[in-house]
């Protein structure tokens, strides 16, 4: 739905270094560092506690078990769910159940803002990994101007786009999923990685970790107190969605938060991942690779007779809240609706973020900016009050 797990447009930094966590931690206790990947997710992890290895160990495993299960870069549940037909039953395991369940639980949430479902939406747009590199538009500003789907395209696959259309049963300790149209096929990109997030909370607290901060993807949490210079707040920085004068791959930062700990934080956006196509009068339109519920990018409507862009989009939609998977979920709808229904759904469910269009920014919750001052691309934007 979001995106492909591999190509999800997140990038965060956390402002500090692992020697102060070193120097501090208290006597009894061992810092450790390291990274893991697996075809799909990437994890790195901060931990200061008793038994630091050991719970990596154990997240390491985390994401290789649902990598294994919702990976469609390779053989798993999911690519055999997508790939069988109408009425047939597929076993999977627990993590692509759970997975399910809890997409189509956030498909009612945001009234179809997340879904899990637009695999082939997402195809028909050429917004897909593969599309996508070939399509980007190069630093020097070349691109290629592919063709668009017809509107009558759009409104036909959009009706399969639906994870309603696949029936979840659980019997006798095994799981199973079933479609009920042929054509449809899931997603777990923009929610695999927070889900993952939360099982690997759980077992912080089981491992005795005091401090961490761990990263799948893109998809922070932050543990317990920041324990070095500035404790206890952890400084995170959110990139840039657009580069400024001088900056290529290395963004500078729109802005920087301080949070406590026990929470997450997950941004969407199309962060330049989108391409341009050139309409016959000569106007260009701006493609970005996040579908909304109307079956269209974000930023792009049908208007007399031909694709256009709108006023404006969300280029970067920060969640903050203490559940990586509805975070993960939140930030695309966020991004979907725009900054006016994305905010309101951020308020109804009392969660925290900042969303940032071309033109504005507004901020929901109180979340305190870190020096908000020194960064030029913060400056850059007027504030928007819902």
């Amino acid at each position: 739905m979001k995106k492909n797990v591999s190509t999800i447009c997140v990038f965060f930094a956390l402002l500090f270094a692992v020697s102060p966590l070193t120097a501090c931690a208290a006597s009894g206790y061992s810092v450790f560092a390291d990274a893991a990947f697996s075809d799909d997710m990437a994890l790195t992890a901060k931990l200061v506690g008793r038994a630091p290895s050991t719970a990596f160990e154990r997240m390491k495993n985390i994401i290789s078990d649902i990598d294994g299960q919702v990976s469609l870069t390779h053989d798993s549940d999911l690519s055999r769910l997508n790939g069988a037909s109408v009425g047939e039953r597929v076993e999977v395991g627990e993590h692509c159940y759970r997975l399910f369940e809890l997409s189509t639980e956030y498909y009612e949430l945001t009234d179809g803002a997340f879904n899990a479902a637009t695999a082939p939406l997402v195809k028909l747009w050429n917004v897909d990994a593969e599309s996508l590199a070939e399509l980007r538009p190069d630093l020097d500003g070349s691109y290629i101007s592919p063709d668009l789907p017809t509107a009558d395209e759009v409104a036909q696959t959009l009706a399969y786009c639906d994870p309603h259309l696949v029936e979840s049963v659980e019997e006798n300790g095994k799981y199973y999923l079933k479609k009920t149209d042929g054509r449809v096929k899931l997603d777990f990109g923009g929610i695999a990685k927070g889900y993952a997030v939360d099982l690997c909370v759980d077992v912080l607290d089981e491992c005795g970790i005091t401090s961490a901060m761990i990263d799948i993807s893109g998809n922070l949490y932050l543990y317990g107190d920041y324990v070095g210079s500035g404790a206890p707040y952890w400084r995170v920085g959110i990139s840039d969605p657009r580069p400024r004068a001088g900056q290529t791959l290395s963004r500078g930062y729109v802005c920087a938060v301080s949070l406590g700990g026990g929470v997450g934080a997950v941004t969407s956006g199309d962060y330049m991942r989108y391409y341009i196509h050139d309409n016959a009068d000569g106007e260009k339109v701006y493609i970005p690779h996040i579908i909304a519920a109307d079956g269209m990018p974000i930023g792009v409507e049908y208007s007399d007779g031909k694709w256009m862009n709108g006023d404006e989009w969300v280029i970067s939609a920060t969640v903050i809240t203490d559940s990586g998977a509805l975070g993960d979920a939140l930030s695309t709808a966020v991004a979907a609706l725009g900054i006016d229904g994305g905010g309101r759904l951020l308020q109804n469910l009392s969660c925290k973020g900042l969303i940032f269009t071309e033109k504005r920014y507004t901020i929901l919750g109180e979340i305190e900016l870190y020096k908000p001052d020194t960064y030029d691309g913060f400056k850059a934007y007027s504030y928007y009050e819902l």
